[in-house]
């Protein structure tokens, strides 16, 4: 196996440009470590896949764990994360478990991807209107990409209740931005 890029990039000796070229080859390559890992394309480095408070003599255990995590994230997109490895650099996709502190941010971001960006589709024939957030999950980039699961109901027969999937996150400038929303996937 050999690494194609450094896993994580340190950003402080770098001038302003370059941190901006080094930050996106650092997300982009947190996007596909999912994929790399699980196709061998990534050499295991326990400063950036054991969590803090780990040791190393529990990497066996742990390349398990990443496994599972990674194969979860690329089956659903980000959506379903049952296996958790801990806070450690590689651990890029994170359940938020307390995202209550949050929910208006959240609901704001859920309500707008199914009220304007879903039911305005050419192809959608039914209004929905979101009625709670499930759970959710996080990615760091620019900002924190949200990959909810809500329940909506659809207004169009009469209040049944569906599950969907939403990508979304607030830009640098407050907006609203949605890069995904669709029903769930069923695996």
């Amino acid at each position: 196996m050999i690494m194609k890029a450094p896993l994580f990039v340190d950003m402080a000796d770098n001038d302003t440009e370059s941190n901006s070229s080094s930050a996106e080859e650092c997300i982009a390559w947190k996007r596909e470590l999912p994929a790399k890992f699980l196709s061998n394309d990534v050499v295991w480095n326990d400063d950036d896949f054991l969590p803090k408070g780990a040791s190393p003599q529990h990497s066996d255990a742990f390349i398990q764990i990443y496994q599972r995590y990674f194969r979860q994230i690329v089956n659903s997109d980000g959506f379903d994360i049952d296996k958790y490895p801990g806070d450690a650099k590689a651990a890029v996709y994170i359940p938020y478990l307390d995202f209550e502190n949050e929910v208006d941010m959240l609901m704001e971001l859920a309500n707008h991807a199914i009220e304007q960006d879903y039911n305005n589709r050419e192809t959608s024939v039914y209004e929905y209107t979101v009625l709670y957030i499930e759970k959710v999950n996080f990615f760091l980039a620019e900002c924190r990409e949200f990959f909810m699961t809500v329940k909506v109901r659809n207004e169009t027969l009469e209040g049944a209740v569906e599950t969907f999937q939403i990508h979304a996150y607030k830009g640098l400038h407050g907006e609203n931005i949605v890069r995904l929303c669709r029903k769930r996937m069923v695996i």
